[in-house]
């Protein structure tokens, strides 16, 4: 999310003296290997981001807005995002 931040502040030319983001991703993990139905999902992504501008509240707004719309991790947890694995053994195909 800072990248998208700050490229869309360049662009909409909003000037800030510190931007700050921190991530936390919570996951789940349930099942048992022995019953064979382990598995592990996302639980939360919860995101903050630290601006100091002098710029109006509103505009500063707007470019958060917009670089949460546009980040791709926070995108890949918001959407049903396709997922395709494979895997090899001993550079074969291996079927799981």
């Amino acid at each position: 999310m800072l990248t998208q931040f700050a490229r869309l502040s360049e662009q909409l030319k909003l000037t800030y003296t510190k931007a700050r983001v921190s991530q936390t991703t919570h996951f789940i993990r349930g099942g048992t290997v022995i019953e064979n139905d382990i598995y592990g999902e996302p639980g939360e992504l919860v995101t903050n981001i630290e601006v100091d501008s002098d710029e109006p509240a509103d505009k500063v707004a707007r470019v958060v807005k917009l670089a949460e719309q546009s980040c791709f991790a926070i995108q890949s947890m918001m959407r049903n995002t396709p997922v395709s694995a494979s895997a090899t053994l001993k550079g074969e195909p291996l079927a799981y």
